[in-house]
């Protein structure tokens, strides 16, 4: 019977690059981690990444299925051709043996915090979530036969994600049993995302499921493109180029795929981000307006009470 023992590693300093890349291009062969402990196995084992730093350049590692978010700042990262700016509040998604490139340069420290789950790990956490329980019971330590993929696109930070990841991140020395099940809790909420998402490509109108796919891809990279770019004037032209569909063709998928229109996703997100800056930060109501693109604070104060049934300032006194 194969057993797996997992390993978890949680770093303050990115490992070395060089060394990094030849890891991972031979799976952790010699089963040597960054500490010079053995590994108790091949192949990547969990690491979560929390560094601070202004600046680094890391290109096109082989990786694992990976998470990428920040505590503070902002980064960005290349995967399948797309750079991808990621913002607090967000996260992006790379799968397994896709190459990456990390890049921060910024005036400001970011704190990033990475998560990459360890080749068994994912397996098993698939194996466990998918398969029925007779099959389990006659073998516990069983592959899944396909692999697990999930969409290159940012999400958004909920409150769960974000539970996981502060609980993870404030104690950097717990327990191996305990940072295992909170990983396990956070990839099983990942995969209720994903599934979301095939939801959503379901109900695309298309005959063929790699039509359906394709549509879905090229909608959510429109998607993470308004959220890079949620600050500046979006028409649809500009958005549907984005997607690489005529104007009408994208407005009509796009209102059946997230059932409502270009126009109100990004108010919404606009609204979204404007209670964010409100309730975290001390800026000026007429600041938070400009910084979501907004002309004034006045059509932001109009948009925002129509949203949220109450006005900017009226949210910030009421604040403790």
């Amino acid at each position: 019977m194969f057993k797996y023992v997992m390993a978890t590693m949680v770093l303050t300093k990115f490992p070395d690059l060089e060394w990094l890349k030849h890891q991972a291009e031979n799976s952790f062969e010699n089963r040597q981690s960054w500490s010079g402990k053995p590994l108790p196995n091949k192949g990547w084992p969990n690491v979560i990444l929390n560094v601070s730093t202004n600046h680094t350049f890391r290109d096109n590692i082989r990786g694992p299925l990976s998470i990428f978010t920040n505590i503070a700042g902002e980064s960005t990262v290349t995967a399948d051709r797309r750079r991808i700016s990621i913002k607090e509040n967000f996260f992006f998604v790379t799968n397994r043996d896709q190459y990456y490139t990390l890049e921060i340069d910024q005036r400001k420290p970011t704190q990033t915090f990475n998560v990459h789950f360890g080749d068994y790990f994912t397996d098993q956490v698939f194996s466990s979530l998918s398969l029925k329980e007779d099959q389990l019971l006659e073998e516990p330590f069983q592959f899944p036969q396909e692999r697990l993929e999930f969409h290159n696109t940012l999400y958004y930070r909920d409150n769960v994600v974000n539970g996981y990841i502060l609980e993870i991140k404030d104690q950097p020395n717990a327990d191996p049993c305990w940072l295992e099940e909170k990983l396990y809790d956070l990839m099983g909420h990942l995969l209720k995302k994903e599934k979301d998402l095939l939801k959503i490509q379901a109900k695309l109108p298309a005959l063929k499921s790699s039509t359906r796919c394709e549509i879905l891809k090229r909608l959510l990279q429109v998607t993470d493109y308004i959220h890079a770019h949620l600050h500046e004037d979006l028409s649809l032209d500009q958005l549907a180029s984005v997607g690489c569909l005529s104007k009408f063709h994208f407005l009509r998928l796009f209102k059946i795929a997230f059932g409502r229109t270009p126009y109100q996703f990004i108010s919404e997100e606009r609204i979204r981000n404007g209670k964010e800056l409100i309730k975290n930060t001390r800026l000026e109501i007429h600041e938070i307006a400009k910084s979501l693109g907004f002309d004034n604070s006045s059509s932001f104060s109009r948009m925002f009470f129509n949203h949220v049934g109450v006005y900017p300032t009226q949210l910030r006194q009421a604040l403790p």
